[in-house]
């Protein structure tokens, strides 16, 4: 059976170039993020208890009934200094709980220093000088976010440079699946 002639004109057509490139672009950036993720945390959220940069002792189980953006980040990451924005936006939201670790940021009083240089003393954050939380969570580097659900369970995590948007789309869906 002969292909119909428009099928042939169409393969010629810069437009099925272009999704022909495009869908290859997309897998091989599916499979470059699946193969970042593959060490961090899924299913449960593994619990911790945690002291805030303000003093107060948290645990994970205190965030639970709300879905929760657990973000880590690091002091000297240019690309979590992009996220900066998103992450501000997104704690001033009364629906959403976030929290933010300062992974690898150096002692209290620098991470303190630097939150206040960026504008950013609204942000809850718990020190992580020795990588201990960030282990948990399977880091391997930042920024790395976690959407945990409001019964514990992480729903989606990502690992580099993630949209307000991209981020708020995660959070809806997290919302959802509660």
């Amino acid at each position: 059976m002969s292909k119909p002639s428009w099928f042939s004109s169409f393969r010629q057509s810069t437009t099925y170039k272009i999704l022909k490139n495009g869908f290859f672009f997309l897998v091989i950036f599916l499979a470059l993020q699946a193969w970042k993720q593959r060490d961090m945390a899924d299913g449960e959220a593994p619990a911790f208890q945690a002291t805030l940069l303000q003093g107060e002792t948290i645990t994970l189980d205190a965030y639970r009934g709300k879905p929760l953006l657990l973000h880590f980040w690091s002091s000297t990451c240019p690309i979590c200094k992009l996220e900066e924005g998103s992450i501000s936006d997104l704690n001033r939201d009364k629906n959403i709980q976030v929290l933010t670790v300062a992974f690898y940021s150096g002692s209290s009083s620098a991470v303190t220093a630097f939150l206040k240089e960026r504008q950013l003393t609204a942000w809850p954050v718990v020190l992580d000088q020795e990588g201990e939380l960030g282990r948990k969570y399977g880091v391997i580097g930042v920024p790395a976010t976690f959407f945990i659900d409001a019964g514990g369970k992480i729903r989606f995590r990502t690992i580099g440079l993630t949209s307000k948007w991209g981020m708020k789309i995660r959070l809806w869906l997290t919302r959802l699946y509660s």
